[in-house]
């Protein structure tokens, strides 16, 4: 997927603020929830946020009685906003940096590398015990346009340069790296709009192995979307990949299977834990790495969107659950309107908004879809 950059996704945010707080107070708090100790807030509370978050159960403690990791997708640019810190830091035992580890955001010129960014959200998540997704070393977007004039074994020395400098400058402090993102097209071959598509299938393998050698400790990933169903020609077309990888003796350790749900067309949660099933039967762990479900296109009222959406999440987080090579489950993004999908441009992607897809509504209380992953996480 393509992800919102700070200066689009800023606006969002306001035009859907009032319409997320009128259709939150529409939803009531499910009372089954377990609680903890109030998140305090920082800083100075603006008028359209709520004085102080509700009291929550903790999500982080609940997978952890799983033996799993529940992570959330954090940006710097909202470190400032009262409770966004508190928030994550409370329900989440893992973070995956949003845009802050992306070639153009990392090595925007060749050979200048700046971490500064990334280097907060590691330090962040080292203070608060979570574990730390790398994401993404080797992608076709966000990638810096200098790259896109590179060809040949420039385009390839670059990329091992990349993947190196990046991987040994967290070394010891990311524990899991996505290596390369959504190098499989719709028909399942290496897809055509990919400037590495032109280096032949090695380049992943050589990613994969730049990756190892800069950092032998780190677990590595390759990551994509709409492959979460146990058929179809992408999602076997990634098998075919990751498959002849492990069998070549290629250090990749797991698959991420993205799951931005788009609940118009999208696999059964039984299809779905088969798809979990016969890639760890490879000898890899999965893992849920950028979830969220979008609503707009649910039918029904406000309170039957965000009950669906609350049965949807059950069911695929159970599924995971039911596998145990499925080690973990990330939501992209904290609240609605910081989510990609709160941007007109790519929330069309899923059809008429608003989306309303994570777990947090825009004054951070929890929402039904909170209950339900809860509630999966407890067996329920």
């Amino acid at each position: 997927m393509w992800y919102t950059r700070p200066d689009v996704i800023h606006p969002a945010p306001r035009r859907f603020a009032a319409r997320l707080t009128l259709v939150s107070l529409m939803v009531s708090l499910s009372a089954c929830v377990r609680r903890s100790a109030p998140i305090a807030p920082t800083g100075h509370t603006p008028s359209s946020v709520a004085a102080a978050p509700p009291d929550l159960g903790s999500l982080r403690a609940l997978a952890s009685t799983q033996k799993r990791h529940v992570g959330v997708a954090l940006a710097t640019w909202h470190f400032s906003e009262p409770h966004y810190q508190e928030v994550a830091a409370a329900q989440f035992n893992s973070l995956t940096p949003e845009n802050e580890m992306k070639w153009e955001s990392v090595e925007p010129q060749p050979g200048q590398f700046s971490f500064r960014a990334g280097d907060a959200l590691v330090s962040f998540a080292e203070q608060h015990q979570m574990r730390v997704r790398g994401h993404t070393l080797v992608w076709h977007n966000q990638v810096a346009s200098w790259v896109k004039r590179l060809s040949g074994d420039q385009l390839h020395s670059a990329m091992i340069n990349h993947v190196t400098a990046s991987v040994e400058h967290w070394k010891g402090r990311i524990a899991q790296w996505d290596v390369v993102n959504e190098a499989i097209g719709d028909d399942g071959a290496l897809r055509q709009n990919s400037p590495f598509t032109a280096l032949g299938p090695g380049y992943i393998a050589d990613a994969f192995r730049a990756a190892h050698a800069a950092d032998p400790s780190a677990e590595l990933v390759y990551n994509d979307y709409e492959t979460e169903g146990d058929s179809g020609a992408k999602s076997d077309g990634m098998y075919r990949l990751v498959k002849e990888l492990k069998e070549s003796g290629v250090p990749i350790h797991g698959v991420g299977f993205q799951m931005h749900v788009d609940p118009r067309n999208w696999p059964s949660a039984d299809s779905i834990q088969r798809n979990l099933e016969r890639f760890a039967a490879l000898g890899l762990f999965v893992e849920l790495t950028e979830m969220d479900i979008a609503v707009g296109e649910l039918p029904g009222t406000p309170e039957e969107k965000f009950t669906r959406q609350k049965q949807i999440a059950h069911e695929i987080v159970s599924a995971c659950l039911r596998v145990p090579a499925c080690v973990g489950i990330t939501f992209w993004g904290l609240t609605d309107p910081q989510s990609w999908l709160s941007d007109e441009h790519w929330g069309r992607l899923r059809g008429r908004g608003p989306h309303f897809p994570l777990l947090f509504d825009a004054n951070y209380r929890p929402k039904p879809v909170f209950d339900g992953v809860a509630q999966a996480f407890r067996g329920e």
